[in-house]
């Protein structure tokens, strides 16, 4: 019998405004975003393809949202991220000139500028500006299982005694679904893994077979699954849940995690963050922030002050991949000896790739050494989708609060920095309930003014904006995009209850907000 290992990939990405008036004010957002690009999706179809290509058995789980589809799919922001390739290649040539006495530097500079070649040649000819659509025609050929999730990262329980606000973010994560990709969805990813008692039901009305706990969501279970961890159980409704495998960030993250190997590169010495900004003019668009440019030469052994050496980087992948199958083999062995008589054992590896690829520079070449290597350590790598044949024989829990943000309960997400933002979002929910209930029928103008109400609630529901105003990270735009979706939806609010509504001003902000072209207001109605 084969242990069984289920890897998902998460992304993030929240809405930023980009058009042509608003790219400016954007810059360092937008170029995390097209980062993203080049580190996570194309990279990450290209490994699929050269699995594909040997014949290694690759099944792998990734979360789309539905912000970062919208964006993926915008035409001027495809357009944006080949310009923004052009830029980099371009600054690669200066670059080479100002270091072209030293062979070493020399040679990643010249490497770095074929990888971005490389990455617009991808872009344009091989996916056609169009990644969504490659994503789609691997999960057709069961590579790829794509989970659908919420219209926008909200943290579900803190709108527990709401039950439309969560309703119409899973109707609107399943309708962006069935929008970019072909079929229904399985699975559904619980934001941040945030799960109280309850929304078991909401997503299982929705069709769905199963979603993804924090392991103490299992453990600290009222009644404690007999397999503990290592097999799916089944909520009162039977919607199957699975357990995210609780050691696997300190594996890759803690103080002797895989990434902070000395040998793999130093995210954090990028040019970017250290030559004066008058040499970085050309890639940054003159903006006054630091922002990566990707050309980054040393390694993370601080005292040596190593350059960086992609070779022995990715051969260190390899031992690090099978050091953690072996890990994952081991542990998964002394559950099989300790549960007897069972049809498979299981572990759910999730990754975030927000955090995971922007520390780890090599964890793409890490997660395919991965795929070629399972069978070594009898592991099959496999879709939770696959392991839902029993599912009614599963044990029944009623699993406990938890999340995988802060230390387990998403205290992170409402702290003494963004606790503020609680009491504004919450009374325009009550409101947008409400202006539903009100207007079930109107058409014209209320209808977009609605419409647009219902966008601006979930675009500032995101608790990535949250999370970036508790860390630091970004917080100038995170309280901005907040502020600004509050005050739309307050005049979309005071609009309709005066009868007035400037057209110049709706027709402006659905242009710049333009993401769910397809909204309807009428999901936020009461629920029976």
């Amino acid at each position: 019998m084969k242990n069984k290992l289920s890897l998902i990939i998460k992304a993030n990405q929240d809405f930023i405004r980009h058009s042509e008036a608003d790219k400016s004010l954007y810059i360092p957002q937008m170029n995390s975003f097209f980062d993203s690009i080049s580190k996570i999706y194309i990279p990450l179809l290209n490994m699929v393809e050269s699995l594909e290509t040997d014949n290694v058995p690759c099944r792998i789980g990734i979360v789309l949202p539905p912000v970062l589809c919208s964006m993926l799919d915008d035409e001027l922001v495809q357009n944006e991220y080949v310009a923004w390739l052009d830029k980099r290649i371009e600054f690669g040539s200066v670059e080479k000139e100002r270091c072209k006495n030293d062979e070493q530097i020399l040679k990643i500079i010249n490497k770095t500028i074929e990888e971005n070649k490389f990455l617009k040649k991808c872009f344009i000819e091989k996916f056609n500006n169009k990644l969504l659509k490659s994503f789609s025609e691997y999960q057709n050929k069961g590579f790829i299982e794509i989970l659908a999730t919420s219209g926008t990262d909200i943290f579900m329980p803190h709108y527990s005694d709401m039950k439309e606000i969560i309703t119409a973010q899973i109707e609107t994560g399943l309708h962006s679904y069935k929008n970019y990709f072909d079929g229904l969805p399985n699975g559904f990813w619980l934001p941040e893994l945030g799960y109280t008692l309850g929304l078991e039901k909401l997503i299982k009305a929705y069709g769905f077979s199963y979603t993804v706990l924090d392991a103490r969501s299992f453990l600290l279970s009222e009644t404690l699954p007999q397999k503990g961890t290592f097999y799916p159980v089944r909520a009162e409704n039977s919607l199957a849940l699975f357990a995210k495998d609780a050691e696997m960030d300190d594996e890759i993250y803690g103080n002797n995690g895989f990434i902070s190997n000395k040998i793999y590169r130093n995210e954090n010495s990028d040019v970017g963050f250290e030559l004066p900004l008058e040499n970085l003019s050309t890639v940054n668009d003159n903006c006054k922030e630091r922002l990566s440019t990707g050309f980054i030469y040393l390694n993370k052994d601080f005292r040596k002050n190593s350059v960086y050496n992609e070779d022995l980087a990715f051969e260190q992948c390899v031992v690090d991949a099978k050091k953690f199958l072996e890990l994952k083999s081991t542990k998964m062995n002394k559950a099989q000896e300790f549960l007897g008589d069972i049809d498979f054992v299981s572990t759910v590896c999730t990754i975030d790739a927000s955090v995971f690829f922007d520390k780890w520079h090599e964890g793409m070449k890490w997660i395919e050494n991965l795929y070629r290597n399972a069978s070594q350590y009898n592991i099959q790598m496999v879709n939770c989708s696959e392991l839902l044949g029993n599912q009614y024989s599963f044990d029944k829990i009623n699993p406990y609060y938890a999340s995988s943000a802060g230390v387990g309960y998403g205290e992170n997400l409402l702290s003494g920095k963004n606790s503020w933002m609680v009491r504004y979002i919450r009374k325009a929910c009550e409101r947008m309930t409400d202006l539903a209930d009100r207007f079930p029928n109107d058409t014209g103008l209320k209808t977009r003014l609605l419409n647009l109400g219902v966008k601006e609630i979930m675009l500032a529901q995101s608790l990535n904006l949250a999370k970036m105003i508790d860390d630091g990270v970004f917080s100038e735009f995170a309280e901005k995009r907040f502020k600004d979706s509050i005050l739309a939806f307050t005049t979309v609010f005071d609009s309709l209850g005066s009868n007035t509504v400037s057209t110049e001003w709706l027709t402006t902000l659905e242009i710049k907000d333009s993401i769910f072209p397809w909204m309807n207001y009428r999901i936020f109605s009461k629920k029976c």
